[in-house]
């Protein structure tokens, strides 16, 4: 089945500074966390980078993320194929559900927004901005996005481009997206704010404070 994917365009909001080494390596990671608890928990740098983004509260929920790596060249903050974020999964449609994601259902949903901001130079999530068809599985299955990646890669006129540093991006689920791999050694703070009314943010302080991040490298990587 055929569906279209970057039905809207990215908007861009405001800028913060660049943090310092020391800012980013202090500033405490979230995970699921309630904008509440982003604010009273998260540190200046995340209040400041939640400041510059447009957030609408027309959801019921809205949900804060925050990762922080260490990165050398090489390294991948985030799994490097294109994909989407919010995709329903399971029976239950939930984005945080372990079950197979069902895209098609986000045709009869409320999209979820999505709002990122990246620091540094050297590792700036890449978007796809274009319009763009592709064909994807009839019936939910794990082989969604290796369909999606496959095509994306398979295209020769692709429109593509790296976020701004420091600035807020809004996008929603439909936008294609991907990590990419990091060409400098730097502290990479990034943050990303849910709008949605399919799933809630985290209660538990002991899972909204992230302890652990992983990367991703090549085999063949080395020191």
């Amino acid at each position: 089945m055929r569906v279209l994917f970057n039905r809207n365009p990215l908007r861009f909001g405001n800028k913060i500074v660049q943090p310092s080494e020391d800012v980013i390596k202090n500033t405490p990671q979230l995970w699921n966390a309630s904008l509440e608890d982003a604010l009273k928990y998260g540190g200046e740098l995340t209040k400041s980078a939640i400041g510059a983004m447009n957030l609408k509260f027309d959801r019921k929920h809205i949900i804060v993320d925050t990762k922080i790596h260490m990165l050398v060249p090489g390294f991948y903050p985030a799994i490097p194929s294109w994909h989407t974020d919010g995709v329903p999964r399971g029976n239950d449609l939930r984005p945080d559900s372990k079950g197979n994601p069902d895209i098609h259902s986000q045709e009869n949903m409320t999209y979820s927004r999505f709002h990122l901001l990246v620091t540094g130079q050297g590792c700036l999530t890449e978007f796809v901005t274009q319009p763009t068809i592709l064909n994807v599985p009839n019936e939910p299955t794990t082989d969604l996005y290796k369909m999606v990646n496959e095509q994306i890669n398979d295209k020769e006129d692709l429109s593509v481009t790296p976020v701004p540093s420091c600035t807020a991006v809004e996008w929603d689920w439909w936008n294609i997206h991907r990590g990419v791999r990091a060409t400098e050694h730097e502290w990479r703070y990034l943050i990303r704010v849910t709008e949605t009314d399919h799933m809630q943010p985290q209660s538990d302080l002991r899972k909204i404070l992230r302890t652990q991040i992983q990367v991703y490298v090549p085999e063949n990587f080395g020191w």
